[in-house]
């Protein structure tokens, strides 16, 4: 779980940087937005649950990962544009991490001594994993002016993260690894096979208009 919440870093911080650089921003802009977009869920989740220092001042890994994406998205932005449904998958890889990541943290920090679910812990934490999956793209957007991607008619952003948020909180009493499987399976198939953005329908015509993540 670790490789793949860094890989969804990776993937996040080059769909923001991405977007940042077709705006024409400059490098720092690019980095900035790049990294906004990939540790803004988990900065809002930990403030909102009083967990610090955040996830990526102990870990400096996170921020490394977004300067390197931001860095070659701002000097080879063809490479990705060339690639974009390798990255697009791996975006939706990311999202499928981050609610699982992000429902696990915020139980375990809120309800270490809950053996069953209930409904407060069960409204808590899947919120918080779709916040978590979906928040840093949200703020990016908002900062660049932009209505957020997630909550545009038409895209499932929104609803893939919160049935991968609800499959895995609900598993997870029973089995852990079959609630991640089942969760990012189920994130998955609603991204890439139900989305019309997904890169399974559409590719194309969506490729002409506008890269967004």
């Amino acid at each position: 779980m670790y490789f793949l919440d860094l890989l969804g870093t990776l993937a996040f911080a080059i769909g923001g940087a991405y977007k940042a650089r077709s705006k024409k921003l400059n490098i720092f802009g690019v980095i900035f937005l790049g990294a906004i977009t990939a540790v803004g869920g988990g900065t809002f989740r930990d403030l909102i649950i009083g967990r610090t220092p955040l996830f990526y001042l102990r870990d400096r890994n996170y921020l490394a990962v977004c300067l390197i994406a931001g860095l070659a998205t701002y000097l080879l932005p063809a490479f990705f544009k060339k690639r974009y449904s390798v990255f697009r998958l791996i975006d939706s890889i990311g999202l499928a991490t981050f609610v699982i990541i992000g429902v696990s943290i915020s139980f375990n920090h809120l309800f270490t001594n809950l053996h069953f679910p209930n409904i407060i812990s069960a409204l808590a934490c899947i919120f918080l994993g779709m916040l978590t999956g979906v928040g840093g793209g949200v703020l990016r957007d908002a900062i660049m002016g932009d209505t957020p991607f997630a909550l545009k008619n038409g895209s499932n952003y929104v609803s893939s993260a919160f049935w991968g948020a609800t499959l895995f909180y609900f598993l997870m009493f029973f089995n852990n690894l079959l609630a991640v499987l089942v969760s990012m399976a189920a994130t998955l198939i609603l991204r890439e096979f139900f989305s019309p953005f997904g890169i399974y329908k559409k590719r194309k015509t969506f490729f002409k208009k506008q890269i967004n993540y």
